[in-house]
């Protein structure tokens, strides 16, 4: 079950793209005809979206710029100092008629690791409080992360959660270009006075900058 959920969303986000006018024509029809014969593909249909929905205006471009494929340098820093490094991509689209970005973060094979690791993050503006709402989940772990926040003045995009054992974690996405960017993940035991930093992913946009984004 749990193999067949990431074959879905994984092509989820690839239809995506191809929407986007990513893929060349002749796959676009394969995909096409597919869909038309398989109701095991349904839902793909339904989740899938061209571009942001027009509620979100300019709150759209926050995360609307990721949409695409990107390709990760992943390394992750224990307390004892130790570097874990590994390579993968991290896929972003418009889903649920625009009105949220799903993404699927990967991690490849590798000499100690037999099957790719894939989580997925569904985000979505909530115009009450001028925040995003971002939930990640991860089947493998069974565990799900559930964070807010936005962009701040210094272009960056910051998320904060709260963990139940009162420490706070935060993420956030810097050095934004429209071909690359860098994702921290960090903790903090004494109320932000001090981070720990636990992840830093170094990201390159693959191929060119998709036509729709530069509506954005």
């Amino acid at each position: 079950m749990r193999k067949h959920y990431a074959q879905v969303l994984l092509a989820s986000g690839f239809l995506v793209w191809t929407s986007l006018g990513i893929s060349d024509a002749a796959e676009t029809g394969r995909i096409a005809t597919t869909r038309a014969t398989d109701p095991r593909l349904d839902m793909i249909t339904g989740l899938e979206a061209p571009g942001p929905h027009p509620s979100l205006g300019e709150q759209a471009e926050v995360f609307g710029r990721f949409v695409g494929i990107w390709d990760g340098d992943y390394n992750e820093f224990s307390k004892d100092g130790k570097t874990t490094h590994s390579s993968g991509e991290w896929i972003f689209g418009w889903v649920m008629d625009g009105r949220a970005i799903q993404d699927l973060f990967i991690i490849h094979p590798s000499a100690t690791r037999k099957e790719r690791y894939i989580g997925t993050t569904l985000r979505y503006f909530e115009p009450k409080s001028a925040t995003w709402s971002v939930t990640f989940v991860d089947p493998e772990n069974g565990s799900v992360a559930t964070m807010t926040g936005g962009a701040v003045q210094d272009g960056r995009i910051v998320l904060h959660s709260q963990n139940k054992d009162g420490k706070e974690t935060r993420w956030s996405f810097g050095e934004i270009r429209p071909d690359s960017w860098v994702f921290r993940d960090e903790e903090t035991s004494d109320g932000g006075k001090t981070w720990r930093l636990r992840e830093e992913d170094h990201m390159k946009r693959r191929g060119a900058i998709p036509r729709a984004l530069l509506l954005l």
